[in-house]
């Protein structure tokens, strides 16, 4: 996108901003639909009365597909090689850390719920640089946003074919003077949008809306701004920034102007001070070789520093889950709307319902020279016969309607509605069926799920991209190598590190090094330990009994059982591993440690105690 350097760039980007909000606004309105009819709106469409009673079939069929488990993450390299498949387990094993650093179950409840409300949910991916422990600086930050607060490039479909795209969130304005080191005066022209007022009135609070767009070159740049407050403009945002003075051109530290003036420029290479020891052994130089040659024959070999480009992300921060796909949408097919006919049929049904309820009741009839009054109370009133008059006389009327219809037609609704998205009694928890095995059972409910699974497959590609682009930022700002831990086969603990050299390669045509990001990202379909426990468990016992593992009564078969429990987190696992490795080592067997670092052990064995 060509912005003219003339051109005032507030003004630009906020017109750019109205109109893809106005191209939006119909989808908005369909959005802020959807949401209302998930919780509960008793809004009748084509009609200014509302319902009277509300069955919110859409929140119950919506909470039924909720799925807490998050997917575990799958790293595989392009071009197989030993270094490569090391890399990829780093790369997963990083990918998995980030996971349970953040709160992603948080995270992923907000994203199950927007998915199935408004078709789809937002993720946004960011470096943070202010974050600083244990030596490690900068770490990434995942965040689940609301759609409504997602603006695209309007009749663009796809993240990465866009120009540009913004969002908008909401904050305060001393946020806004720490976080982007404005005045008090310039915090105090940020405003907020209506939209986000909600009827309220809140001086502190203001919108921000960031805008990432590419310029000529493609590279990712961000203009951010609020109100009549511009708080950041960076072109190449994903580049390395160094501060200078402008006036003379020297770093910020050796500066001596009297005035400086602080500017960034950007820093494209590194230059190596010291050698860097890789994840195999070897060692990337801090100077390189270079040979002149003249004639067919080398004349002078001098050594200069070694210099390595840094790594710039290409993508869009941004990443869409889709719930089912549309065409020409960004956004999924939401739930909601394929269950509002249903919804607003047995709010219709359920009004009726409650109508004649409360027209009905018991009307009393009595003589016309009756010498009694009657009201609500119960038992107020006690009637006194006179001498030869028959209790005949009196009686009532009862006026209660038959409402057994309309409950059939709600409930005939009802699983209208359910079969529309594929959801069965059964999926729900709601079938009671007799006389079935737990296997029938469990074959009823794998096909009940089958029809779900599109949804699930939307989440996995979501998920795998999100792990794209957490190591894309790590390859591009992580400085210092990130330890990580994981446990190999023999239930020993092992130390690893993510380290960004390790993805390093040589191009001798170019005569330069480049980094390899060609992994391909996925999810574990298995799940993993932590969505099959109780599985898993089952199976290793199974195997135990079978002498798969050995003699079950050996001592070394039930640690080796035991060990495998640990892995999949049976409760006191780790202390029946200890006890076994105890037990061999005091009649004269070989043992392991149970948990240990390990370091320089590339291969994952074992070390004898």
């Amino acid at each position: 996108m060509f912005i003219d350097r003339h051109t005032d760039r507030l003004s630009f980007f906020a017109d750019l901003y109205e109109n893809a909000k106005n191209s939006l606004a119909e989808v908005l309105d369909t959005l802020r639909m959807h949401y209302e009819q998930y919780k509960g709106s008793d809004l009748i469409d084509g009609s200014t009365e509302r319902a009277q009673a509300v069955r919110n079939i859409t929140y119950e069929i919506i909470e039924s597909q909720v799925n807490s488990d998050i997917p575990a993450p799958k790293v595989d390299a392009k071009r197989y090689s030993i270094r490569h498949d090391r890399n990829a387990a780093a790369v997963e094993r990083l990918c998995a850390k980030v996971r349970n650093e953040l709160p992603f179950e948080e995270h992923n409840d907000m994203d199950e719920r927007y998915t199935y409300i408004y078709g789809g949910s937002v993720w946004l991916v960011e470096w943070d640089s202010s974050y600083s422990e244990a030596g490690e600086r900068g770490r990434v930050r995942v965040e689940c946003i609301n759609p409504r607060d997602f603006i695209p490039q309007p009749n663009i479909y796809r993240v990465e074919d866009m120009e540009y795209c913004f969002i908008r969130f909401v904050t305060t304005r001393d946020e806004l003077c720490r976080k982007y080191g404005i005045t008090r005066e310039a915090a105090a022209l940020a405003a907020t949008e209506q939209e986000d007022l909600g009827g309220r009135h809140d001086e502190d609070t203001v919108t921000v809306v960031l805008c990432y767009w590419r310029n000529q070159a493609g590279e990712v740049c961000r203009f951010v701004w609020s109100g009549e407050t511009v708080l950041a403009d960076i072109e190449g945002f994903y580049k390395r920034k160094r501060c200078i003075c402008t006036a003379c051109g020297s770093s910020a530290e050796a500066c001596r102007c009297e005035k400086p003036k602080r500017g960034f420029e950007d820093e494209g290479y590194e230059t190596l001070s010291h050698d860097v020891l890789l994840d195999d052994g070897s060692i990337l130089p801090a100077t390189t070789t270079v040979y002149e040659n003249e004639g067919g024959a080398v004349t002078r070999a001098y050594e200069i520093p070694t210099r390595i480009p840094y790594y710039v992300p290409r993508r869009f921060p941004v990443v869409i889950r889709k719930n089912t796909s549309c065409d020409k949408q960004l956004l999924g097919q939401s739930d909601c709307e394929f269950l509002r006919p249903q919804q607003q049929q047995i709010n219709k049904v359920e009004s009726r319902i409650m109508q004649k309820l409360m027209r009905s009741g018991i009307t009393p009839l009595v003589p016309e020279d009756a010498t009694i009054t009657l009201n609500n109370a119960i038992f107020g009133q006690v009637i006194r016969l006179r001498p030869g008059e028959s209790a005949a006389s009196y009686g009532t009327v009862d006026t209660t309607p038959n409402i057994s219809q309309d409950i059939a037609q709600g409930e005939r609704l009802y699983e209208h509605a359910k079969r529309t998205i594929g959801i069965s009694d059964a999926y729900q928890g709601l079938d009671t069926a007799k006389n079935e095995s737990g296997y029938s059972r469990q074959i009823r409910l794998q096909q009940a799920a089958g029809r779900l699974e599109s949804k699930r497959r939307m989440k996995y590609s979501a998920y795998a991209e999100i792990d794209r682009m957490i190591f894309e930022h790590y390859l591009a700002y992580a400085d210092e190598p990130r330890v990580l831990s994981y446990t190999d086969c023999f239930g020993v603990r092992h130390r690893a590190t993510f380290n960004r050299y390790d993805f390093l390669e040589y191009d001798p045509t170019a005569n330069g090094y480049y980094y390899d990001d060609g992994y391909l990202f996925s999810v574990d379909l298995s799940g993993g330990p932590e969505q099959q426990r109780e599985d898993m468990w089952e199976k290793n016992l199974k195997n135990l009994q079978a002498g798969t593992l050995g003699d079950p009564t050996a001592p070394a078969t039930l640690l080796r059982y035991w060990q495998n429990q640990e892995r999949a987190h049976y409760p006191y696992a780790r202390e029946n591993v200890a006890y076994f490795m105890d037990l061999i080592k005091r009649k004269g067997g070989a043992s392991y440690e149970c948990e240990q670092e390990q370091e320089g052990n590339p291969g994952g064995l074992p070390q004898p105690v």
